[in-house]
């Protein structure tokens, strides 16, 4: 792919709450927003009806990388809950459900602070969604993964990310990786590490996702030392302007 024109914007908040996929009532969140809820974001942004994100924003046509740029802090929020809807019994609804209620806690991130990369193989798409990021102007109002949580978004630059393949580096965004490149890679260098296993990295048209093996984001944002051996280097992206070093999750699907 050689060098790509990308975006830079910042999304923060203050709650975050992206459902783990085998959560219900008790819900844990990923610690960052995985590439569908990015996706999701700037869809929102832009006003792509939601059945046709899958096909604008396929893998094979975006570059998205999630830099977290403050340290991630977790909390649980206490939500009340409703039985609904009523039963019913003897063809009649019974009301005696809806009055009872229960209560279970709901994981967020607290203050979250993200810069978001992002490139698009559409040249029009880049500049409308570039024109909106810089005027504050939104289509659907884009979250932190559900509604209640608005995030504050905002534009930061245009820079270039050229790809590089690596035997060590220093990564500053969330380490998205395959089953092949989690066996060699050794982060025993870095300081604090937070791990994350099967994060939805693809969404299709019938709405079934295709997931990341595992991916790695430092607790206190501090980058993640990486080294390989020279057989299995990793694929990553330079950023001219900023001159860091990040792993965008379409170079990692498994």
């Amino acid at each position: 792919m050689g060098k790509v024109p990308i975006c830079l914007f910042t999304i923060r908040g203050q709650f975050a709450h992206w459902r783990k996929w085998f959560t219900t009532t008790s819900a844990l969140t990923y610690s960052f927003p995985p590439r569908t809820a990015v996706i999701g974001m700037v869809g929102a942004i832009l006003g792509v009806p939601r059945e046709k994100v899958a096909e604008v924003f396929k893998a094979s046509d975006t570059r998205t990388a999630v830099c977290p740029l403050r340290p991630i802090v977790k909390d649980r929020l206490a939500e009340k809950w409703r039985q609904t809807p009523p039963r019913l019994v003897k063809g009649r609804f019974d009301p005696a459900k809806m009055d009872e209620s229960f209560q279970e806690n709901l994981e967020v991130v607290r203050r979250p602070c993200y810069r978001i990369v992002f490139w698009h193989r559409n040249e029009a798409l880049m500049e409308n969604l570039k024109g909106r990021l810089q005027q504050k102007r939104w289509v659907y109002p884009p979250c932190l993964g559900i509604m209640g949580f608005l995030a504050d978004v905002e534009w930061e630059d245009e820079d270039v990310a050229e790809e590089i393949e690596v035997d060590k580096a220093d990564i500053l965004s969330v380490l998205p990786l395959d089953e092949a490149m989690a066996k060699a890679i050794d982060l025993s260098e870095s300081e604090v590490l937070l791990r994350e296993e099967r994060v939805p990295n693809e969404v299709f048209s019938d709405r079934t996702f295709r997931h990341l093996y595992l991916a790695y984001v430092s607790r206190e944002a501090k980058p993640l030392k990486v080294r390989t051996n020279e057989q299995d280097k990793l694929k990553a992206f330079r950023l001219r302007r900023l001159c860091q070093q990040i792993v965008c999750f379409e170079l990692c699907a498994n």
